[in-house]
């Protein structure tokens, strides 16, 4: 309890009100649950695999413990925060890993020691590449108007440029 012009205020309390902020900031809706729960699952996907990568090299299990612990961190955050700036940035984030794991898949990461070596696709990478894209589906649901419309030209422009890339033979 605290004493403030002589009355008693519950320990915790305002003075002031706290600003109104609209029903959009403040509720989750169910495409931002279901974002939340797949960013969650796959985060344990990477989370599960990177021991086995830290026995190859140092570097792609660290990679692979950043990406399960960012992924589980906006999981927590777009329950908390919802909005536009998380979901872009969960949409950029996912989209990134997706490129890794198809640059992975077609010609190889460019360093470490697998350095070039194309790996073999997997069920469980290939289900954790399937999440993720679920996820960057749901996040685009959740952008309204001119923030959806620039977040899907995006997506696209970066698919085009995965073909693009593949037809000119960087991606065998």
């Amino acid at each position: 309890m605290t004493i403030k012009n002589a009355q008693l205020l519950p320990a915790g309390s305002r003075l002031l009100p706290r600003p109104a902020r609209d029903a959009a900031q403040t509720e989750v809706s169910q495409a931002g649950v279901a974002a939340a729960v797949l960013s969650l699952a796959v985060a344990m996907i990477h989370l599960w695999t990177a021991p086995g990568y830290f026995e190859v090299w140092w570097g792609y299990g660290t990679f692979f413990l950043g990406v399960a612990a960012a992924q589980g961190l906006f999981s927590v955050g777009l329950l908390r925060w919802p909005g536009r700036v998380l979901s872009l940035a969960g949409i950029f984030g996912n989209l990134s890993v997706i490129m890794v794991y198809v640059l992975s898949r077609t010609s190889g990461v460019p360093f470490g020691p697998h350095a070039g070596r194309a790996e073999d696709a997997g069920l469980l990478d290939m289900s954790a590449t399937g999440i993720e894209l679920m996820i960057v589906v749901f996040l685009l649901t959740l952008l309204d108007g001119r923030g959806r419309s620039v977040a899907i030209n995006a997506v696209l422009l970066a698919g085009a440029g995965i073909w693009a890339l593949r037809l000119a033979g960087f991606l065998s």
